[in-house]
């Protein structure tokens, strides 16, 4: 399905078990004598997440039988099954080729004691509306939506991070600053051949109506939200490079040093620019295509 956040770009990468050091110009922080575990906020009261087949959804109200949520297509949907978790301090929102990654995020930052949500950990389309739901009833105080991107393979050299903001936050603007640098930082250390951004760096965007381009920035509440963008789809050896563990690792690092220094410290990070391009149309509402909403049951033919 399509709306003012882009369609999933397809392909996948493959699952890592182990963790390699990235660190990243952002490093320098404020020194403390406490682990990050005694500094974390606590996560915010909240409803709580439904895990399902693969994907999470936020509760609405818990029933006699099981709870009301909103499903991947948007809808209230009563459900009886499912794993509910509730008090997390971050949720994790990848396209389905960056899941691999985000499932070694979620591995790098559990001995640190921050707790994560997935939006999704397979290869299945959910509604930007529904994915930027689960920020509020987790509690989250982050928002990370990781999307592996196509480049320009004209413009091949360091690499490049395109970060998106909540152009009316402070907090989303130093949590993109603590993505970008760590991450060019890990991504230059995996390889020199990058392909280009149209925008790189940090910046917010806006549409028409003069709100929040990304629904996944505009409907998470005051939870801080950033939307990155990585290059590397329709590179072969880029593609090959993060379906290693090591390639993975180094990126996972990357985004959960970024996550524990938001979190732990007042590191504000680099990579903020001028937008190009400050607005863009974006849909006035609705997806532009039907969505099949396995929540849903088919129609019954009469």
């Amino acid at each position: 399905m399509l709306d003012d956040d882009t369609a999933d770009q397809a392909g996948g990468l493959n699952d890592v078990d182990t963790a390699a050091t990235a660190t990243g110009e952002a490093q320098a922080t404020v020194p403390t004598t406490l682990p990050l575990a005694d500094r974390l906020p606590s996560p915010r009261a909240g409803l709580g997440v439904l895990e399902l087949d693969g994907y999470a959804v936020p509760i609405l109200q818990r029933t006699v039988d099981g709870w009301l949520i909103l499903s991947p297509c948007g809808n209230e949907v009563d459900v009886a099954e499912g794993v509910e978790r509730t008090g997390a301090h971050v949720v994790l929102d990848p396209d389905p080729a960056a899941v691999p990654i985000a499932r070694a995020i979620e591995r790098r930052l559990a001995p640190s004691g921050v707790s994560t949500v997935l939006s999704r950990w397979t290869n299945v389309s959910i509604d930007a509306t529904t994915r930027a739901a689960l920020a509020e009833p987790s509690g989250a105080h982050v928002f990370v939506t990781l999307r592996m991107v196509l480049g320009d393979t004209s413009r091949i050299g360091a690499a490049e991070v395109g970060v998106v903001h909540q152009v009316d936050s402070e907090e989303s603007r130093r949590l993109g600053g603590l993505m970008y640098a760590n991450l060019t930082h890990a991504m230059d250390g995996l390889s020199d051949s990058w392909p280009g951004l149209d925008e790189p760096g940090v910046r917010p965007l806006l549409n028409q109506r003069g709100s929040d381009f990304f629904v996944v920035l505009r409907e998470t509440g005051d939870t801080p939200a950033v939307v990155v963008d990585i290059p590397g789809l329709g590179v072969p050896a880029l593609i090959e490079l993060l379906s290693t563990s090591d390639g993975q690792a180094a990126m996972a690092m990357a985004v959960a040093t970024a996550v524990e220094q938001f979190l732990g410290t007042a590191a504000s990070g680099s990579g903020y620019v001028d937008p190009i391009e400050l607005v863009r149309d974006a849909p006035t509402g609705g997806s532009s295509t039907e969505c099949d909403d396995p929540l849903l049951p088919p129609p019954v033919d009469e």
